[in-house]
């Protein structure tokens, strides 16, 4: 049975919100339209539905480019026009401030992307017959050609690597490709257990010739372990005059086109300080770079390999100031107090961070402003609640476009000590 409701606003999530008799979560919507659902999970409080038809639809709807849209679980918003959708995520980002945070502020800098092929890395999944990526909330593989959120030269390797692994039967279950400025690839192939292993073929000019010719190296993993690497385990990403080396298995920043932008938002905010620790560092993505701004730097990242990356960024750009240490935030924050810095750069997973890390953290006397970078506003907004709580006042709260096409919302916050 279908009822028409009309869509209130856009949510944290990316679905469409209606109130009628109860609550309905509709995706694939814009506020204002009169759509057509189904419902087909019903909660206490709420219900989740999908859109039959859009009655009345929005002037700011367009039709999606990808022919995969709704089906892959990719992304949520390609049906609405790119400009549209920096206001709607705008708007959810003040929404959760206000409701989970209290913080009621203004969005002012407001930084779009490029809203197609800006991604250098891919996760693709295979299950022997289909590759590409996961349907929505299932582990069913919706099997694809192209991808709209890649680089062009990542696309480009979808067929190559789909034949690839039919012809010599490789059974694996997910392929992580990284790209650099230069086009230049890391591929991993993830195994579920190591009897597959054995079909591996040790050459690799086999891959380059069959696959892509810029592949640099290629690893095989199974339950996280590395069994083979042919080639080199690392490439080099340069943005702006920072060179970075990143492994297989280190984490860098997916948006090419707003590295240089997040890069110089938490450089703007470290001006005039003298000490600076960085938490989740990584590769030394931003640490890099504040260390050209201030006196002395510490990163602390607890992935092995990123922290072997970051220290030999130090080198590659000829740093004195900066010194990276493995450890967890715990372990972390010892570090931090020791070393007494004027400055903290937060960059923690969407997860966050949690009420004893802010503390902590905030007890550090030698601390006068926090640097928050976030990929996620619900748990922003419960530690600048904290970080109040703690003594320190929101200041400014910048948003970045990391993910379109996507719910995703990256901002950076600014808090200053009372």
């Amino acid at each position: 049975m279908s009822k028409v409701v009309k869509i209130q606003k856009v949510v944290y999530g990316g679905h469409g919100l209606a109130k009628e008799d109860k609550v309905y979560f509709v995706p694939y919507t814009l506020p204002e339209e009169e759509v057509e659902i189904q419902v087909i999970e019903e909660k206490k409080d709420y219900s989740v539905a999908k859109p039959v038809k859009i009655v009345k639809p929005s002037v700011f709807r367009q039709e999606a480019p990808c022919k995969y849209y709704t089906v892959c679980g990719g992304c949520d918003f390609q049906h609405i026009l790119y400009e549209k959708q920096i206001e709607i995520k705008k708007e959810i980002l003040k929404d959760q401030l206000l409701r989970i945070g209290k913080i009621d502020t203004e969005i002012k800098d407001v930084y779009p992307s490029n809203p197609f092929n800006y991604r250098n890395k891919a996760q693709f999944k295979f299950d022997g017959k289909n590759f590409g990526f996961y349907k929505h909330n299932s582990h069913e593989i919706v099997d694809v050609d192209y991808c709209y959120l890649l680089k062009e030269d990542l696309n480009q390797t979808i067929q190559p690597l789909k034949k690839f692994l039919l012809k010599y039967a490789l059974n694996v279950s997910q392929i992580v490709v990284f790209s650099n400025y230069k086009d230049e690839k890391l591929i991993k192939f993830e195994f579920t257990d190591d009897s597959q292993i054995v079909n591996v073929i040790p050459d690799l000019n086999i891959y380059k010739d069959e696959i892509d010719k810029k592949i640099k190296g290629v690893g095989f993993y199974s339950k996280n372990k590395r069994h083979l690497l042919l080639g080199e385990d690392v490439v080099f990403e340069v943005v702006d005059r920072y060179k970075y080396r990143v492994s297989m298995d280190s984490f860098f920043q997916v948006n090419i086109y707003q590295v240089k932008n997040l890069i110089d938002i938490v450089v703007s905010y470290v001006e005039g300080y003298k000490k600076v620790v960085d938490f989740y560092c990584g590769v030394g993505t931003l640490t890099i770079p504040i260390a050209f701004h201030v006196k002395d730097v510490l990163g602390i990242e607890a992935n092995e390999e990123a922290v072997k990356d970051a220290k030999a960024n130090v080198k590659h750009n000829n740093l004195k100031n900066l010194k990276f240490l493995k450890g967890k935030t715990d372990k972390g924050l010892k570090y931090a107090k020791d070393f007494k810095p004027d400055l903290i750069v937060l960059d923690p997973p969407r997860s966050g961070l949690n009420k004893k890390i802010v503390k902590e953290i905030s007890s550090i006397e030698s601390v006068k402003r926090v640097v928050y970078v976030s990929c996620n506003p619900s748990t922003l907004a419960r530690d600048l609640k904290d970080f109040q709580e703690s003594g320190f006042k929101v200041n400014k709260i910048s948003m970045i476009d990391m993910f379109p096409q996507t719910h995703h919302i990256e901002s950076v916050s600014v808090l200053d000590k009372i």
